[in-house]
């Protein structure tokens, strides 16, 4: 009988605790010994001489459980990849899966749990809340994640896609938009800080590469809206493109209004439409809206990184095209990354000062370009310039042969810095 070396994943949530195995099966290996100096290491939470216990924060139910399915399994499959190799200096990585629900206050409940009844080591985080920062903050906790705005300011968290921020922001999205003739953009967020904030960004972006700002909307509902009044509203507007960050049902819901008032827009970015089940679901009408990745998108050539994730999910009976998994894959593999930095006897501490003074992080050729975590224009490093993009082309998701680089300007200014 074959034996099989599997991952081994807990789920916490409001219906209790599940285990979860055999998201990824893979040859075993010969077991790896721990190190003689393991048992000597000084006591750290999540941490004993055979193993070392992570969380994963992500919405598994929820109005944003759509957006984010199957991070939890991307995850899963980076660390059973290094868990097949012997794990990190001769310890496998255990991984604890919290349904948040995007719900600040359950966050706030799991992020409780995690450190003072299951003594996680560090975090990886792919939510669309925010509010348990703090708390990792005051514990010193490695969290490896995207895109929350503590991952410019808090010394202990890191965004395995490039340094978000409130301060600076990329014209890498809007170079897009004018590449399709867009003079005039509509730019809506549902009512979440993160996506507010993105928003808002991107309308400075906008100004700064001389494109009319023809609606801004910031509070769009995150379940059910009017999508048919907001269409109106871009249609009367006067835009001739549109910038949507929000859910992915959201998006598609808005586009399939704007298609039925008549609504024909140069260009369209949204996101969450790089998934071939979603574009078949809403038959013609994603064709031509484009999505932002902060990842190479699958089917690139000369990326090996991205086959071998895509191939390791479909083995999973994942889908690979979630536009949250591949940044679950990432922040995995950040946070092996810099458990491998953290030495033998790995310390909350080692983890963060050693991931600090990274200069160049590609995800092993996952990420467009490579990012820094060294103190830049941002304590944390430089926001990202570079993007790469999907479109919607006879109902396939169809990658750009190469990501989009913008500048970086300042938000306070509007003045170009980078």
């Amino acid at each position: 009988m074959e034996k099989r070396n599997r991952s081994h994943i807990l789920m916490v949530g409001a219906l209790g605790v599940t285990v979860v195995t055999g998201l990824m099966s893979t040859p075993a290996l010969a077991a790896t010994p721990a190190p003689g100096g393991n048992a000597a290491c000084p006591a750290t939470d999540g941490v004993t001489p055979t193993s070392v216990t992570i969380g994963d924060f992500m919405p598994k139910t929820g109005p944003a459980a759509a957006t984010f399915v199957d991070a939890d399994k991307a995850v899963a499959l980076r660390i059973a990849q290094e868990n097949a190799k012997g794990g990190v200096n001769g310890r496998k990585i255990n991984v604890i899966v919290y349904d948040d629900q995007a719900n600040a206050q359950t966050q706030t409940t799991m992020a409780t749990k995690a450190l003072q009844s299951d003594k996680i080591f560090g975090l990886i985080m792919t939510s669309a809340v925010d509010s348990a920062y703090p708390i990792f903050k005051a514990n010193n906790v490695p969290v490896t994640g995207f895109n929350s705005l503590p991952m410019a300011t808090d010394r202990n968290a890191f965004s395995a896609t490039g340094v978000p921020s409130s301060q600076y922001v990329s014209t890498a999205t809007i170079e897009k938009l004018k590449s399709a003739g867009v003079t005039s953009a509509a730019i809506i967020s549902h009512n979440s800080p993160s996506a507010a904030n993105s928003a808002r960004l991107q309308a400075v972006a906008a100004t700064a590469d001389g494109v009319k700002q023809g609606l801004l909307i910031l509070d769009e509902p995150q379940g059910t809206h009017d999508a048919t009044s907001t269409a109106l509203r871009i249609k009367n507007s006067g835009a001739d493109g549109a910038f949507l960050t929000m859910f992915t049902d959201g998006v598609v819901s808005i586009v399939q209004a704007l298609r039925q008032q008549g609504v024909n827009l140069k260009s369209i970015n949204g996101a969450g439409i790089a998934d071939p089940a979603v574009i078949s679901k809403s038959g013609t009408a994603l064709e031509g809206v484009n999505a932002q990745l902060a990842v190479v998108p699958i089917g690139v050539p000369g990326h090996p990184a991205v086959r071998t994730y895509a191939n390791g999910m479909k083995a999973a009976n994942a889908n690979p095209y979630s536009s949250i998994a591949p940044v679950g894959f990432a922040a995995a593999d950040l946070m092996v990354y810099g458990l491998k930095l953290a030495g033998p006897c790995p310390t909350r501490e080692k983890f963060i000062s050693a991931l600090r003074n990274v200069s160049k992080y590609d995800a092993g050729g996952l990420l467009p370009a490579p990012i820094s975590f060294k103190p830049g224009l941002l304590p944390n490093g430089n926001p990202p310039k570079c993007a790469w993009f999907v479109e919607v082309k006879n109902g396939q998701p169809v990658p750009d042969k190469a990501p989009t680089c913008g500048k970086i300007v300042d938000v306070a200014t509007g003045q170009v810095v980078g």
